[in-house]
């Protein structure tokens, strides 16, 4: 059975990305949260302990039971199937969680720009010359994000420039997975636990800065072929959608 309908498909073609509210049970994401925070150095009921505390990924969640259910279960998986063929990509895997902690400095702007996953920086520990490429990633909150509150943000539309850009620039060449020029208006992405982001692998995004009073709590999904290392540097000659079964070319 689908998981999406033909006009969810439809906008994320178009898009690049899709929001689907309310996806994952509520009492899945919460086990998640306890969870999360079971592994946080920080007291939950006391602000002190994680206010100002930055950006973290944590170790000891991603591939526990309750994660691997909700991405399994939960109609993630699924969508991927359904966008780029069950039989092409690897089996239900786990979700790294993703904290943004807020901070006391409650100056807020939209981010000016994002990146592309997996792309090497002098810092980042990602080899020079490689790609991470992958086909579909999802973000998950397991808890409510409110606007200002370090919500995933993405620009829409950006995976069709990045093809164009890829036509005539190395795959492997933008450092940091960032370019120079307009990407267009970004979309911060709000919502409630269980709420669900999934974006094309040449989405640019990056998370904003958390403005608000709780901990930007998400987990996130890279989803790859299984065949992917034998043409990560192909473009395909822009066609974004060649190796997508469930998503038809619009070249």
């Amino acid at each position: 059975m689908a998981i999406l309908t033909n006009e969810q498909v439809n906008f994320f073609q178009e898009n690049g990305y899709l929001v689907c509210r309310e996806m994952i049970p509520r009492e899945w994401t919460e086990e998640a949260l306890d969870l999360v925070w079971e592994n946080l150095d920080a007291e939950r009921s006391d602000p002190a302990s994680w206010v100002d505390q930055g950006y973290k990924t944590i170790g000891g969640v991603g591939g526990s039971d309750i994660v691997k259910r909700i991405v399994r279960e939960g109609g993630v998986h699924g969508a991927a199937q359904q966008l780029v063929g069950a039989e092409n990509i690897y089996g239900p895997g786990g979700a790294s969680p993703h904290i943004s902690f807020p901070r006391s400095n409650k100056a807020w702007n939209i981010p000016a720009r994002g990146h592309l996953d997996g792309y090497y920086t002098p810092h980042n520990g990602v080899t020079k010359g490689t790609t991470g490429r992958f086909m579909v990633a999802a973000t998950i909150y397991i808890d409510t994000v409110d606007h200002k509150g370090g919500g995933f943000t993405l620009w829409p539309g950006s995976h069709r420039l990045f093809a164009e850009y890829f036509r005539t620039h190395p795959i492997d060449g933008p450092q940091g997975g960032v370019v120079n020029f307009s990407l267009g208006e970004p979309y911060e992405f709000t919502g409630g636990p269980g709420d669900v982001c999934f974006w094309h692998g040449w989405i640019s995004h990056t998370a904003s800065t958390n403005a608000g009073e709780r901990p930007r709590m998400a987990l996130i999904t890279r989803i790859s072929r299984k065949d992917q290392d034998e043409w990560k540097f192909d473009t395909a000659d822009g066609d974004l959608w060649s190796r997508w079964e469930g998503v038809e070319s619009d070249m």
